[in-house]
C-alpha cells in the first residue's frame, strides 16, 4: 500500500477475532462476506471452524486460505473444496514426518493424547493406522480430551500406566499440550513426546515449562532460528518477530493473495483460478509452494524440518 497498492488500489484487511469458536467463525464469515464483500478469506486456524464457513464461502465464491492440517478442508469429495487453498501442511504430509521420527528413534510402545476436535479426530485416527501398518511400533494407549480441559492428571496417569517409551499429542492447542506435558512430568514418565507442526510455538515452552524439553517436531519455521526462512525474521525483525506458524502461515497466505492480484485477479472467483495457475508463491516457505487444479494443499514434505526443546529454546535437528 506504501507504494501504491495493486494498479492504483490499496489492499484492506478487515481483522475479525474468532476466538477459535466454530459458532463465531460462522458467524463473522457470513458478516466479511455479505457486509464487507471481502473477496478473499485468510483463516481460520481451527478446522473446525473453517469447516463452520466451508460452505457459506463456496455459495458465496469467495477464496479462502485456512491456516489448519485438518485434512478434510481440502477432500476433493467435499464440493467446497474447490475454493479451500490450505496454508498449512495437510496433516497426511505432517504426521508421517513425525512418525518417521519415532521410528528412527527406536520407539516401539506408543501413547497417543488427542483433543477432541476435527484435527485431534482425524490425526489419532490417521497415527493408529500408519503405525498398524508399519508394524514396528504399537499403540499401547489412546486418551483425549476437549478443548476446554484443564486437568489432565487422569490422563497423564492412564499414558504412564501404559507403560509408552514415546507419547504423540495429536493436538495444535499449546494449553492442552502444555498442561499434558507437566503432568507427564509430575507423574513420573520422562519419554520423548512428538508432535505436529502446529505445536511449534513459544507458547508452548511456556507452557509446558522444564517438560517441554522432551518434545519433538517436524516443524513449518522454528520460532527461534531462521534457518531457512531469514527473508521471513527480516520481515518481521521490528513487528513483533515470528513466535510461531502463525506468523509464517499468515505472511504466505497475503503473499498469495497479493500475487494473485497482481496476476489480474479482481473478485473471488478470478482470484480463485489466478491461484490454481500462477505458478510457484513468492513468499517465505523452506520449499515452493505451488496450487494448482487438482492439488489445493501443496505443503510438501520438503516444506518440513525437525526440532527440539533445549534450554527454553527451539532448536533445529537433524534428520535421521
Amino acid at each position: 500500500n506504501a507504494a501504491g497498492g495493486i494498479n492504483g488500489r490499496p489492499i484492506e484487511l478487515i481483522v475479525k477475532d474468532t476466538k477459535t469458536n466454530p459458532t463465531e467463525a460462522a458467524r463473522l464469515a457470513n458478516q466479511v462476506i455479505l457486509d464487507d464483500k471481502v473477496i478473499a478469506i485468510i483463516g481460520a486456524t481451527t478446522g473446525s471452524e473453517t469447516l463452520a464457513f466451508a460452505d457459506l464461502a463456496m455459495r458465496s465464491k469467495v477464496p479462502v486460505f485456512p491456516m489448519v492440517g485438518t485434512q478434510s478442508v481440502t477432500d476433493p469429495k467435499e464440493a467446497f473444496s474447490k475454493w479451500m487453498f490450505r496454508m498449512s501442511v495437510p496433516i497426511d504430509t505432517d504426521l508421517p514426518a513425525s512418525f518417521d521420527r519415532i521410528v528412527a528413534d527406536k520407539r516401539k510402545r506408543l501413547a497417543i493424547f488427542s483433543e477432541e476436535d476435527a484435527y485431534g479426530q482425524q490425526a489419532s485416527a490417521m497415527m493408529e493406522k500408519v503405525a498398524k501398518k508399519n508394524g514396528q511400533v504399537e499403540v499401547v494407549e489412546h486418551t483425549s480430551a476437549p478443548k476446554a480441559a484443564t486437568d489432565l492428571t487422569a490422563h497423564a496417569m492412564r499414558i504412564r500406566n501404559a507403560k509408552p517409551d514415546a507419547v504423540f499429542l495429536a493436538t495444535s492447542s499449546t494449553g492442552s499440550a502444555g498442561a499434558l506435558l507437566r503432568k507427564l512430568q509430575e507423574v513420573g514418565l520422562n519419554v520423548p513426546v512428538y508432535g505436529m507442526a502446529g505445536i511449534v510455538q513459544k507458547q508452548i515452552i511456556k507452557n509446558g515449562g522444564k517438560a517441554a524439553e522432551n518434545l519433538i517436531a517436524p516443524a513449518l519455521v522454528n520460532p527461534d532460528e531462521a534457518g531457512p526462512l531469514v527473508d521471513l525474521f527480516d520481515l518481521l525483525k521490528n513487528k513483533g518477530g515470528v513466535a510461531g506458524f502463525g506468523a509464517l502461515l499468515g505472511a504466505n497466505a497475503m503473499a498469495t493473495v497479493v500475487q494473485a492480484l497482481k496476476a489480474g485477479a479482481t473478485d473471488g472467483p478470478s482470484l480463485r483460478d489466478k491461484v490454481e495457475s500462477m505458478g510457484p508463491i513468492k513468499g517465505y516457505a523452506a520449499a515452493p509452494i505451488r496450487f494448482s487444479p487438482t492439488d489445493h494443499d501443496s505443503w510438501t514434505k520438503e516444506t518440513l524440518f525437525y526440532v527440539t526443546v533445549r534450554d527454553g529454546k527451539f532448536k533445529n535437528l537433524d534428520p535421521k
